[in-house]
C-alpha cells in the first residue's frame, strides 16, 4: 500500500504562513553568508558557489533567492535605507527638514561604525555599480523628504526637489566612498554628513541683508 501524503490542508503540511516564514529564514541565512564572506575573501573573491557551500544549500537555491550577486549588495542599501529612513521620521512626518535629514545621517553612521567591516566591504563594492548612480532610491527618499519641506514653507517652492535629493544622494555616496575607504575612519560619518545638510541647506555664499 503506498505511503500515505499529507494532504493540502493535513496537520503535516507546511502552512502558506510557515513555508513563508521558512523562505524568509532560509533567504536571511543566503544574505548573511554572503556578507560573512565578502568581509573575508573580497565581494570580487567571492563566487555564488561559496556562499551557497556556507548557507549549506544548492546554488540554485541561491538564485532562487538573489539573482545575481550584485542583489546582495542592493538588499544590504535598502535594508540600511529602511532603517534610517524609520529614524529619520521617528519625530513624525512633519519634523523639519533638517531635523529628518540629520536624524537620517546620524542612524547611518551609527550602524556602519557598528559593523565597519562588513560597511567597507559593501560600500567599496557598490559605488562601482552603475546602478548605484542611476536614480537611487535614496535620490528619491531625499526630493520626497524636500517636497514635504516645500509644503510647510521650509524650502523654496522653486527649487528642484528631485535634483536636491540628487544632490544629497550623491553626497552621501561620496562621503560614504571617503570614509570607508581609509584606515582607521578619517572622519566621523554622523557629523561629516550633518555639516553636508546645513551647507546644502544655509549655501555657500555670505548671507546679505535684504534691505540693501
Amino acid at each position: 500500500m503506498p505511503a500515505h501524503s499529507p494532504s493540502p490542508h493535513s496537520p503535516e503540511s507546511p502552512t502558506p504562513d510557515r513555508r513563508a516564514r521558512q523562505r524568509e529564514r532560509r533567504r536571511a541565512e543566503i544574505y548573511t553568508a554572503a556578507l560573512e564572506l565578502f568581509v573575508e575573501r573580497t565581494y570580487d573573491g567571492t563566487t555564488m558557489e561559496d556562499i551557497a557551500d556556507r548557507a549549506d544549500v544548492a546554488r540554485a537555491t541561491v538564485f532562487n533567492h538573489f539573482s545575481r550577486k550584485a542583489a546582495f549588495l542592493q538588499e544590504w542599501a535598502a535594508l540600511r535605507r529602511e532603517q534610517a529612513l524609520k529614524a529619520a521620521y521617528a519625530g513624525g512626518p512633519d519634523s523639519p527638514i533638517r531635523e529628518v535629514l540629520v536624524r537620517f545621517f546620524t542612524e547611518i553612521g551609527a550602524l556602519s561604525s557598528a559593523s565597519r567591516p562588513e560597511s567597507v566591504a559593501v560600500i567599496l563594492e557598490s559605488v562601482r555599480l552603475a546602478e548605484t548612480w542611476q536614480r537611487p532610491p535614496l535620490a528619491a527618499a531625499f526630493a520626497a523628504a524636500v517636497v514635504r519641506a516645500q509644503q510647510s514653507g521650509e524650502i523654496d517652492p522653486a527649487v528642484n526637489a528631485d535634483r536636491v535629493g540628487l544632490t544629497l544622494a550623491s553626497s552621501y555616496y561620496a562621503t560614504l566612498t571617503a570614509w570607508a575607504s581609509e584606515e582607521p575612519a578619517p572622519f566621523d560619518l554622523s557629523e561629516e554628513m550633518a555639516a553636508t545638510v546645513d551647507l546644502l541647506l544655509n549655501g555657500v555664499l555670505p548671507r546679505t541683508d535684504p534691505a540693501h
